[in-house]
């Protein structure tokens, strides 16, 4: 999760630590959104707010015109040094802190513009001409621009260079799945909701144990596209992936200078927001797009939203992007869906007759999911690295502690639902069923990328510990008030005509009981004014509330920030991560955004799906990674799979983060052979002596031993991690020499590893494959092609065993082998590595995809070199 940085993390704590017994106890007690924030809103401090700037200090935003000039003399230097693309990234970054209509700005625009022409980019840098030109670039240089762009068209009348392409969010789907007569009367004939952005063999389905989930309708092949996905809303996680050390100022260039900040696409020549050095586009519809939809409350913020993180600034952007409109709808029907719920409840026994431990007043009800379905833990796609060890923050856990110090209340379970389908009561449950599934319109119809069904993606706020609530919601009230601090509400939550009815009707029908409970413990705890600092500080003082429309704000911003602990979903890009100059490297996935995708978050999570995700900028492809029959379920990863860790360590995680006890095949199979095979540690390691495979004692787990009984060799479990553990820094070690452009060291280092585990650890170990990788890598940098390729082969080998033959992590090493032996001039190896590569990663990320069109164009290039080597 990226939650708040550490230091406002003990900020919340502290604020913990300053409320009452009964407060705490108050807090603890409640789930609602509202009642959160309206509580955090009120214990909020002037101390807050400057401390929040104070960190906001950490990222200035404000435009600096020193620094651009800076940039823009590191760039000529780069420029003379013929090093273009590291030109343009320094004119890039001058631009983001030149003024708006400066000569400084200009400058740097007709500086890159030369850049772009080198690197054949003739469209972007027809476009900077143009802006340069428009901003004030000195008339007498005006020759040198015209110039410059006689030359640009003369090479684009000539064919040569790239053509301009569309923003890659606009680029048409690629679902190609007809449907059929037979798969028509199957959704017909069971009730099955079609989805906008899926294919038509995929419909979206609901039972009481697996909640709403995905199915094929009709078979479905293996590498079909199943579902495309623009996200909603997506916020970039800045510093990550390709990094560029520039000299001054003292910075590097990270996520933020590679990719737009609305769409995300690849940028090679962005343009800046007109208020802040941080944001920048693709161009200027992506810039126009984003100040009008939520950049222009954002940019004032800056700083302070880096400093609290990627959910909190996603939930805002959520938010401000949907509208007062769109959240008042969504809200009033999740009221009428409620209020339908609890007079069926009360109609039928006052109480809930199910064994989850659930609230047995039907008033309890209020806050839960239209289909009651608090617990419905496997929904929602998660991160790609799915840990929850965010929960692991000292901060939360002290919170937690004294919650359960003081009896706090047990947490609910899930409780259980009925058959929408069938409507009105399950006699067997006494829970009221609607009719239509949450995310659909009346008739049926799933509303796809519509805010409603983000709206219902469930923010399980009764399954998120207390700490983390808090730390929430103290976030967002002081993120609302940095916002009511610089202006009026943003124009998307402005003008409404029942603004002011909707929002106060709304308030009274929801008083809080949690702000009953504070204003009861503000009268009664009389010894409380020199400790509380922010809550009731005299009798007379009194309790801070935010306006409606803000309270209303804030409480929309809280909701998502709670469901994106489940809902959200890591995007990632295929781009070179700048590391020194193997060519090993180019096909690194990074993590690039985080997102919110409503119809992918309702594809339930397998530790061995049958589906994979890749990303075009902001828009998600799913694709079938095996072929899926019909009335199969479609199943997605969440982070742990079954390849990467065992079976407890995924469960462990699924639990922490998404709440449920994962059941899927993988894990059945392998609780089903418990105890029966050896410890995960154990899989390809050899006695050191005779060379067999290594087991467990008997009655013990921190004691190994040879399995041969004549050899009788003993090896204690820590001793084993304590050997891996040393290898794998050693390993650490040579990767960064490798980075420091010290190859040779690195092979020496890397070779003595490779000694080390030579007899005890099988061919197939993941370690092995790690040293093969990185010396494959510094073989790379020194241009010893063949010994790179020695390596990576090696690698490969183990990779497969690792995630298997048709794995994704296969594709990418065997599209890595691919470049070794096309860079090494190896002709006969590259064409025979190339079709499996090529099948492997078109079946999992379609035939559009970079590196797929990469290979083809080494498989032409090289075809003809052997063509021509035939007729010489």
């Amino acid at each position: 999760m990226d939650l708040p940085c550490p230091e406002w993390q003990d900020l919340a704590l502290k604020k913990w630590n300053c409320l009452s017994w009964a407060q705490k106890q108050a807090f603890t007690s409640s789930s609602e959104p509202s009642d959160i924030f309206s509580f955090c809103f009120s214990i909020l401090n002037p101390e807050d707010a400057e401390f929040l700037i104070r960190l906001s200090q950490r990222h200035p935003i404000h435009k600096d015109p020193i620094a651009a000039r800076s940039y823009r003399q590191q760039g000529n230097a780069c420029f003379k040094e013929r090093r273009y693309t590291q030109a343009a990234l320094l004119y890039s970054q001058g631009l983001c802190q030149a003024d708006p209509g400066s000569e400084e700005r200009a400058l740097c625009y007709a500086n890159r513009s030369a850049t772009l022409l080198h690197l054949k980019h003739y469209q972007e840098c027809l476009k900077d001409i143009s802006r340069a030109l428009t901003c004030g670039y000195p008339k007498n240089l005006h020759p040198k621009l015209l110039g410059r762009r006689a030359e640009c068209l003369s090479r684009l009348e000539g064919g040569g260079g790239e053509a301009g392409a569309p923003c890659p969010s606009d680029t048409p789907g690629g679902l190609t799945h007809k449907g059929t007569t037979e798969s028509q009367g199957l959704r017909e004939k069971q009730g099955l909701v079609l989805l906008p952005s899926a294919s038509p063999a995929v419909a979206l389905q609901f039972d009481p144990s697996r909640g709403r989930h995905l199915v094929a309708v009709s078979g479905i092949a293996a590498g079909e596209a199943v579902l495309e996905e623009e996200a909603f809303a997506c916020v970039l996680i800045p510093g990550t992936g390709a990094k560029v050390r520039l000299e001054k100022p003292n910075q590097e260039a990270g996520t933020e200078d590679w990719h737009c900040h609305r769409c995300l696409s690849k940028v090679v020549a962005p343009v800046p927001c007109q208020g802040c050095c941080y944001a920048r586009y693709c161009g200027e519809e992506c810039q126009e797009q984003a100040w009008e939809g939520y950049h222009k409350a954002e940019c004032p913020l800056g700083g302070a939203l880096l400093a609290l993180g990627v959910l909190a600034q996603l939930a805002l952007r959520v938010a401000l992007v949907a509208g007062l409109e769109e959240v008042l709808g969504a809200r009033e029907q999740m009221n009428e869906r409620a209020t339908g719920l609890r007079a069926a409840v009360v109609g039928s026994a006052g109480r809930l007759s199910c064994s989850g431990g659930i609230p047995e007043e039907a008033g309890e009800l209020k806050g839960m999911d239209p289909l009651g379905n608090v617990g419905e833990g496997s929904q929602g796609a998660g991160s790609s690295k799915g840990n929850g060890d965010s929960l692991q923050e000292k901060g939360l856990l002290e919170i937690d502690k004294t919650l359960e110090s003081n009896d706090a209340p047990v947490e609910t379970g899930p409780p259980a639902m009925a058959d929408p389908q069938q409507g009105g009561l399950d006699p067997g449950r006494g829970v009221a069923a609607p009719l239509v599934l949450p995310g659909c319109d009346s008739a049926g119809r799933y509303l796809g990328s519509s805010y409603r069904s983000v709206h219902h993606l469930l923010p399980h706020s009764q399954r998120h510990s207390p700490a983390l609530r808090f730390l929430c919601g103290v976030t967002i009230a002081t993120l609302c008030q940095r916002l009511q601090e610089e202006g009026p509400l943003p124009d998307t939550w402005g003008g409404a005509k029942s603004f002011s009815q909707s929002v106060e009707k709304g308030a009274a029908d929801e008083s809080s009981a949690l702000s009953r409970e504070q204003q009861n413990s503000s009268q009664s705890d009389e010894d409380r004014d020199e400790n509380s600092g922010s809550v009731g500080q005299s009798e007379k003082e009194k309790r801070r509330e935010p306006s409606p429309e803000w309270s209303m704000l804030g409480t929309a911003v809280l909701r998502h920030m709670l469901q994106l602990r489940c809902n959200a979903q890591a995007v990632t890009a295929v781009r070179d991560s700048g590391r020194g100059r193997s060519t090993v490297e180019s096909s690194a996935q990074v993590r690039i955004a985080t997102a919110i995708f409503p119809t992918l978050s309702l594809l339930n999570h397998s530790c061995s799906p049958n589906t994979s995700a890749t990303f075009r900028a902001n828009t998600v492809t799913v694709r079938a990674s095996q072929p899926i029959g019909a009335g199969q379920e479609l199943l997605h990863c969440y982070g742990p799979h079954r390849s990467r860790m065992p079976m407890c360590e995924r469960r462990r995680l699924l639990e922490e983060q998404y709440f449920f006890l994962c059941q899927c095949a993988a894990c059945c199979e392998e609780q089903g052979s418990e105890g029966k095979g050896q410890p995960t540690e154990l899989d390809g390691v050899r006695c050191t002596r005779c060379g067999s495979s290594v087991q467990s004692v008997q009655g013990s787990q921190e004691q190994y031993c040879c399995s041969l009984g004549s050899c009788g060799l003993a090896l204690s479990r820590l001793e084993l991690s304590r050997k891996l553990l040393g290898i794998q820094e050693e390993i650490q070690k040579a990767v960064e020499l490798i980075e420091r452009d010290r190859p040779d060291r690195a092979v020496k280092g890397l070779r003595v590893c490779e000694g080390q585990v030579k007899g005890f650890l099988s061919q197939t170990h993941p370690v092995q494959g790690e040293i093969a990788d990185s010396l494959a890598r510094a073989y790379a940098v020194m241009g010893q092609w063949e010994q790179a390729a020695a390596q990576l082969s090696r690698s490969v080998e183990v990779v497969r065993s690792q995630y298997g033959d048709d794995s994704v992590e296969l594709g990418h090493q065997l599209f890595k082998l691919a470049q070794l032996h096309f860079n090494g001039r190896s002709v006969p190896q590259a064409l025979s590595v190339i079709p499996e590569a090529q099948r492997i990663l078109t079946l999992h990320c379609g035939p559009g995809f970079e590196l797929v069109q990469e290979l083809q164009e080494m498989e032409l290039c090289l075809r003809g070199v052997l063509q021509s080597q035939r007729t010489a």
